[in-house]
């Protein structure tokens, strides 16, 4: 029996689309036991992810039960699929032992996942920029700057990535590309650099959340409300519907008044405060 942790993640940070990541402190357990009963959904992630680690490897999967301790919220925008693969893989290395090197793993990742925005926090936490180059997965990992914190609003209702990414246009103006690159490079800059007042102008984007917020009718109110309580930007995580709020890590009142504020909204919202975790996924227990 193994037991790995692995953290939720939040990609895009507003201008930074498909490519910037963030993991954060709310986890999943993972267990693998061996055992003598089948595995009963073979359409599993965290299953697909294992036997395409075996199946590399030559080896043929041992009946495998898998039991989840599920902290991260699905289908809302925080990375449960790029958890499920991580988990997945990473077990599935060690099970076989396959020996595959992280960066190994990160590809299959990415492969199985489609994008490397959510898979690389995944697996090695941190602040990380990602892209794919010829099928190679480039990134760079930071540390998380530690003196932010993250409010983390997700209403009942979830969002399919599919629903989420059908909403977006086939092309975008020209004006509009310069000025995500220029706020994408100034949010990276921002992170490394721990920079709150730079973040207030770095989070805006006209790539995907004027678009998607159409599909969460109070994405705007949200927003508003929380700048106005004090954040340092908010933003559409991932596909959504989750809302993500930076905060300086020394305020206070905003997690009292953005929770009674959000009682009057419809989807019944939750919030959650957490700090980014620059813990990767980790084999807990062998």
């Amino acid at each position: 029996m193994i037991e790995i942790i692995v953290k939720a993640t939040t990609a895009n940070l507003g201008p930074g689309f498909d490519c910037l990541g963030l993991a954060l402190d709310i986890e999943n357990r993972v267990k693998f036991i061996e055992s003598d009963k089948e595995f009963p959904d073979k359409n599993n992630l965290i299953y697909l992810s294992t036997k395409k680690i075996f199946d590399l490897s030559g080896k043929t999967m041992p009946i495998l039960q898998i039991e989840q301790q599920i902290n991260i919220p699905v289908c809302r925008g925080l990375g449960s699929s790029a958890a499920c693969i991580a988990a997945g893989c990473i077990g599935g290395n060690e099970l076989s032992g396959a020996g595959l090197s992280m960066d190994e793993l990160i590809k299959i990742g990415t492969e199985i996942e489609g994008h490397p925005d959510n898979v690389v926090p995944a697996f090695l936490g941190g602040f990380t920029v990602s892209s794919l180059d010829e099928g190679k997965v480039v990134y760079f990992r930071q540390e998380a700057y530690e003196g932010f914190k993250y409010a983390v609003m997700y209403p009942e209702f979830t969002l399919a990535t599919s629903l989420s990414r059908g909403a977006l246009p086939k092309e975008i103006a020209f004006s509009d590309g310069v000025f995500n690159i220029g706020r994408a490079s100034l949010f990276t800059a921002a992170m490394i650099a721990g920079d709150g007042e730079l973040l207030k102008y770095a989070c805006k984007d006209k790539m995907h959340q004027p678009y998607r917020k159409k599909l969460i009718p109070v994405f705007d109110e949200i927003t508003s409300k929380a700048d106005s309580l004090g954040a340092l930007s908010s933003f559409l995580s991932g596909a959504g519907p989750t809302i993500i709020a930076i905060l300086p890590h020394g305020e206070r009142g905003f997690e009292d008044a953005m929770k009674e504020y959000l009682k009057g909204m419809d989807g019944n919202w939750t919030l959650e405060m957490v700090g980014a975790s620059n813990v990767g996924a980790t084999i807990l227990a062998k």
